[in-house]
């Protein structure tokens, strides 16, 4: 990952303690950048920031349920503290695991769409503003390619994966004239721990295999090459890109 590119921006991350969000604040730090990482798990968010190390670049953690309004204040807090909050990168996630597979679980629907919906929704409400009145300002959500073709049994995360894309393309619409750039990415399987119920089923291999053979490429994405198209949509590099809709899903949805 390149560096420089993030010179002195602010951003704030959700998810960043592992997988796609922990790449992607790993590469905006080396990029320059100060960054403020959102997680639920205070030792995954310490194992993040470790990594960045210490350096020019300045990183902190909030650890809570990005749900909560009290969350979401205190992430806009640790950034505003950085400076004038640059990027938003909405990229925690919530899948339900296996027990969501076939599920009509009204509670489970509604934690699905509170961690992948209304978190992002809440936060993006708290910084878009502030972006707009500066002129300036990049936010990319992480759907994915689950959110724009058809998964049998998740359905719950494909609607709150759609829901994420055309809120991405209203938002863009909305602001684009006031110099706020709205992007998303829609990773295909990424080989994360998000993926650690199917790692321990009984018929993870079959799993597994299936999820390679679902993408011409035939392997999973790793949580870097993702981050990289998420770091390109935040970037200078992607000024001209507004409501953009990048699948990095190995051809899945190509076919």
């Amino acid at each position: 990952m390149s560096g420089g590119r993030f010179e002195g921006q602010v951003a704030i991350i959700t998810g960043g303690g592992s997988g796609i969000g922990r790449a992607t604040s790993i590469g905006f730090a080396q990029g320059g950048g100060r960054v403020v990482i959102c997680e639920l798990d205070a030792d995954r968010a310490a194992e993040t920031l470790s990594l960045i190390g210490k350096g020019p670049h300045e990183a902190t953690s909030v650890i809570g349920d990005l749900t909560t309004a009290e969350t979401a204040d205190a992430l806009v807090a640790a950034a505003g503290a950085m400076g004038d909050i640059d990027v938003l990168v909405n990229c925690a996630g919530f899948g339900g695991g296996r027990a969501a597979y076939d599920s009509f679980d009204p509670d489970l629907w509604a934690r699905i769409f509170a961690v992948n919906v209304d978190g992002p929704f809440q936060l993006i409400g708290r910084v878009i503003r502030q972006m707009a009145e500066r002129g300036k300002g990049a936010i990319v959500n992480v759907s994915s390619a689950a959110g724009l073709v058809g998964e049998p049994g998740i359905y719950g995360y494909s609607a709150s994966k759609a829901a994420i894309v055309n809120l991405t393309r209203a938002l863009a619409l909305h602001y684009a004239s006031r110099g706020v750039r709205v992007n998303c990415v829609c990773p295909g399987v990424t080989d994360t721990n998000f993926l650690s119920n199917v790692r321990a089923a009984p018929d993870a291999d079959e799993l597994f295999a299936r999820y390679a053979e679902m993408m011409p490429i035939g392997r999973l994405a790793q949580p870097s090459e993702v981050a990289e198209a998420i770091l390109f949509l935040a970037s200078d590099a992607a000024s001209f890109c507004v409501g953009s809709v990048l699948a990095v899903d190995g051809g899945w949805t190509a076919q």
